[in-house]
């Protein structure tokens, strides 16, 4: 089968999603990316029922789907011969469905048939099987998902899977064996997995969604004629009912009456859980037919409608289709349509042969069941029973095989990443424990240096007080020495005066003038060395008062440090 379901991991957030709404196993695999350890899913076409599931699920725009849209429109503009049939679930669109199945016979579609009149035909064909082989309890297929899952995964189901083909299958086999179209054949489709089932059969070369082709028409803003349209058939019954969920139950309880029993099962969180359990019974208490679809809403919901509508509106359009079919006709002339098809058709061109298709079956050992489990860290009872579903698997023995299989990774199991997170926080708070430690170190030295900063200041201030304090004092001697250079002058001229006599006045006058010269000069000297000190200790004290404010300033951080640290620890232990 080829691949439907596309996946674009580049943008896959690993959400999970997917995972859990997968019904198979193995069909999404959860791995890690080498570059980044980010969590990323990829789908297993292997495996892949094309469900849709995960396209519904998916809220990333990753998951989409293949069909022949495309294809289809671009041999049909290049002259190709194409009918096509359309499914009942055309009529609930937004967009007037006889608008579009008119836009297309104009494109050149050559024949267009309502596979209601298939869907009439299935219903024949079934009450005919059960009449002429009386084969016990049968599971009804129209929904090619619910036979992928029997022949790739559940092949006990296999002999329970009723022969007669869906009803696509028998409005295209009717057209091509039964009113001469030699046509290649067209699918309107509202179904992705309906690409399998016609690659299967041969019988349908198109499966055109009416989610794609609806898209087609409004990208390019296409105006839809509004003249009449008719089928190239005549009007079809009860087979409108058959996208309904239990629209099968319906045609044959018209006909037959309550003779059946007629269980039905839809959507794919409870469809294929009620298939696996129908195995299990091994025939006991099942009923003559279970009526199953894979999408909860029926076919006029399916995986390849644009779900414009809710449930009410396509019921409520349903529900009137009903009530005209019902009113136009009676039971009579269903019954008169039976003889018509028992006189027209046979029977064994409707019916289809099932070959199982080879998957690969996984088995986990309880050895390596455990070792899945040590890797996730699940060593206790509690731990192995946690089950919180985020990893997409629905419970932790699941993930754990998954890991086994090598389908899911310990890293998407929040519970592990948890222990992991818990261990790297406790590393992260016996480290800031011991910073704290280290911090009170440090705020002690600090504060230490700031003490013996703080003495430096106090003792550059007493020496500057001391160098001002000489300096005063050396201008005192020089104003004194300069008065004793006076007296000396003065001295000197009166023992000049008096003569012989006053030479020994005037030796004395002037060694004391010399002693003045000398003093003066030894004060100018020192003064320079006294101005030189003064500067230096001034710059001294501006560079211990930046030493002071930066060390007040880191005495501060660290302490806003401390205190949020602290609080912190306090937070966590809390």
């Amino acid at each position: 089968m080829r691949q439907l379901i596309v996946n674009d991991e580049e943008t896959c957030v690993g959400c999970n999603r997917c995972v859990r709404a997968c019904p198979i196993e193995g069909a999404s695999v959860t791995y890690e990316t080498d570059k980044d350890k980010s969590i990323k899913v990829r789908v297993d076409s292997d495996r892949c029922i094309a469900c849709g599931a995960c396209i519904w699920a998916c809220r990333h725009g990753v998951r989409d789907y293949q069909d022949d849209t495309e294809r289809f429109l671009d041999d049909l503009r290049n002259g190709a011969q194409i009918s096509m049939f359309a499914a009942p679930a055309y009529r609930v669109g937004n967009i007037d469905g006889d608008r579009i199945l008119l836009w297309l016979r104009k494109l050149g579609v050559r024949k267009i048939f309502d596979v209601s009149l298939g869907a009439d035909i299935c219903t024949w064909a079934h009450i005919r099987y059960i009449q002429k082989s009386n084969p016990g309890p049968i599971i009804t297929q129209p929904c090619p998902a619910i036979v992928n899952f029997i022949l790739m995964h559940e092949h006990d189901l296999i002999k329970y899977l009723s022969p007669v083909q869906s009803p696509m299958l028998c409005t295209a086999i009717y057209m091509k064996d039964y009113s001469g179209i030699n046509d290649k054949i067209a699918a309107l489709s509202p179904c992705i997995a309906k690409s399998s089932e016609f690659e299967e059969t041969g019988y349908v070369h198109y499966n055109v969604t009416l989610k794609r082709l609806y898209e087609y028409i409004r990208d390019r803003n296409i105006i839809l004629p509004t003249e009449p349209f008719v089928f190239d058939h005549e009007e079809a019954a009860l087979g409108r009912l058959y996208s309904m969920p239990g629209g099968l139950k319906e045609n044959v309880e018209f006909y037959l009456g309550k003779q059946f029993r007629i269980d039905q099962s839809e959507g794919t969180e409870i469809v294929y859980d009620a298939l696996k359990l129908f195995a299990q019974q091994q025939g006991r208490d099942l009923p003559d037919i279970f009526d199953v679809l894979n999408c909860l809403e029926g076919c006029n919901i399916g995986t390849g409608c644009l779900h414009e509508r809710n449930r009410f509106e396509v019921s409520a359009i349903m529900d009137k289709n009903r009530k005209t079919v019902m009113e136009e006709r009676d039971r009579e002339e269903y019954e008169k349509l039976y003889e018509k098809y028992d006189a027209q058709l046979r029977l064994g061109d409707f019916i289809r042969k099932y070959t199982p298709k080879r998957v690969e079956r996984f088995e986990v050992t309880d050895e390596e069941l455990e070792q899945a489990f040590v890797r996730l860290d699940k060593h206790t009872e509690d731990k192995r029973h946690f089950d919180c579903a985020a990893c997409g698997s629905d419970s932790c023995a699941e993930m754990a095989r998954k890991v086994a299989l090598g389908l899911d990774v310990p890293s998407n199991c929040i519970q592990e990443e948890k222990s992991v997170i818990l261990a790297d926080h406790e590393k992260i708070m016996t480290l800031s424990r011991a910073n704290l430690e280290n911090i009170n170190k440090i705020l002690a030295d600090i504060s230490e240096i700031k003490g013996l900063s703080d003495e430096i200041v106090a003792s550059a201030g007493s020496v500057t007080e001391a160098i001002r304090q000489y300096s005063k004092m050396s201008k005192d001697i020089t104003s004194i020495s300069q008065q004793i250079n006076i007296l000396a002058i003065n001295a000197t001229i009166e023992a000049a005066r008096a003569g012989d006599s006053g030479k020994a006045f005037a030796v004395v006058a002037q060694e004391v003038k010399s002693l003045a010269d000398k003093s003066r000069n030894t004060v100018s000297q020192t003064d320079v060395i006294s101005d030189k000190a003064a500067s230096s200790v001034a710059i001294i004290n501006d560079k211990i008062e930046n030493i002071s404010d930066a060390i007040f300033k880191a005495h501060s951080e660290i302490t806003d440090v401390y205190d949020s640290t602290q609080d912190a620890l306090t937070e966590f232990k809390e």
